[in-house]
Formats: C-alpha cells, sequence, structure tokens
C-alpha cells in the first residue's frame, strides 16, 4: 500500500477511536487502560518539572497525568480526533502535526517521549527531529509493544536491537534498557524481549 493511503487509512480508524473510545475500537493502549504504567513512565523521569514533547499522543491520559505533577506537556499526534479527545481529557497543549518534520525550533525540551505510538513512524526521521528539538543532554523515553502483543496489523514491532541500533546512528546514548510486563494493575520487569509486553529504551542526546 503507498504511504499515502497507508497514512490516510490510519486516520480514519483514529477518527473512530477519537470519536468514541479505545475499548470501542477493539484495541486499547496501556497508557490508556493502566494507571499504574502512567505512574511508572512519571517515575522515569528527573526530579524537577520538564518540558515535554509527548509524539503521538493519542487520548492523552499519560499526558495529563504528567501535567498534574507539574510538567509542561505538548502532546503532538496527526489526527485532529485523536487530539480533541486529549483535550476533553484535560490536555492544553496540543499541536496537530507529523512527526517526521516537527514544527518547533531546535533545543525547545528536555524530554521527547514516543510511548506505544513508535510503530507508526520512520525511525531514522524521527529520531532525527526528536535530537533536534531537544535540548543539550535531552532524554528520547520510547515504550513499544513486544512481539507477543496483539496490535493494530500496521503497527510495526520493532526489537531492541533494531531501535538502540537506529538510536545510536542519530546521536543518542543509550541509558537504559528494559523489558517490562505491564498489566492493568502492575508494571514489572520480564526475564526477556519474548516475554515481555512493553519494550522500554532510555537515551540521552549524545554530547
Amino acid at each position: 500500500m503507498p504511504k499515502a493511503q497507508e497514512s490516510s487509512v490510519r486516520l480514519k480508524s483514529y477518527r473512530q477511536i477519537g470519536a468514541h473510545d479505545w475499548r470501542r475500537s477493539g484495541y486499547d493502549t496501556f497508557s490508556y487502560d493502566s494507571p499504574f504504567f502512567r505512574q511508572w513512565v512519571a517515575s522515569q523521569l528527573a526530579p524537577g518539572r520538564a518540558e515535554i514533547l509527548s509524539i503521538g499522543c493519542g487520548s492523552g491520559e499519560l499526558e495529563h497525568h504528567l501535567t498534574e505533577l507539574r510538567h509542561a506537556v505538548v502532546g503532538l499526534d496527526l489526527s485532529h480526533q485523536m487530539l480533541k479527545r486529549a483535550a476533553r481529557n484535560g490536555l492544553d497543549l496540543l499541536v496537530q502535526a507529523d512527526a517526521r518534520l516537527l514544527p518547533f525550533g531546535s533545543a525547545q525540551f528536555d524530554l521527547v517521549m514516543i510511548i506505544e505510538s513508535i510503530g507508526y513512524l520512520m525511525l531514522d526521521e524521527v529520531f532525527q527531529q526528536a535530537r533536534r528539538v531537544l535540548r543539550k543532554r535531552g532524554r528520547l523515553l520510547i515504550a513499544t509493544y513486544a512481539a507477543r502483543v496483539d496490535t493494530h496489523p500496521r503497527y510495526r514491532k520493532w526489537r531492541m536491537d533494531e531501535m538502540t541500533n537506529r538510536l545510536a546512528d542519530a546521536g543518542f546514548r543509550i541509558d537504559e534498557r528494559r523489558y517490562l510486563d505491564v498489566r492493568r494493575n502492575s508494571v514489572r520487569d520480564a526475564p526477556s524481549e519474548d516475554r515481555a509486553t512493553l519494550l522500554y529504551i532510555s537515551s540521552t542526546v549524545s554530547n
């Protein structure tokens, strides 16, 4: 399927989710369904207030949780309907844009998050854009579905080594790699990639 047609199909799917909700779509996200996962992500942030860009913010439950902790969060998504739902969920700073061309100046954010959305993105382009908008020693956090998790058919499940190699090529230093077993009421470390539900990477802009 051509990229333009694939993007149109994906946007139609997210318009439907935005107009209704995740449960009625037949799919789900841990950010939506698990308050424990939202708390776990928040616990990975450095102490103090951060300026955060969330790429693929969707309906904004995680982002709203971070704003309640006094972080300044900009939610970015390609779907207008998803951003409308994020606004109803209490997120104020919202931008409709393509992650391949972020509409921000250089060195604008302390942290960029790509949580459960990277399977829809082109890694090299998005990593280069994330590096551009991050400040010196800024961090990039990624969480994506492991192979055994059911997802939308067009969601690409990147392996851990694929992501870390691309991050290094884009000028990031890998700080932490973890395999997580995320449930509605818990977040635990998994023993291997094949036993995980989410793959997690924390990386920092290389000097």
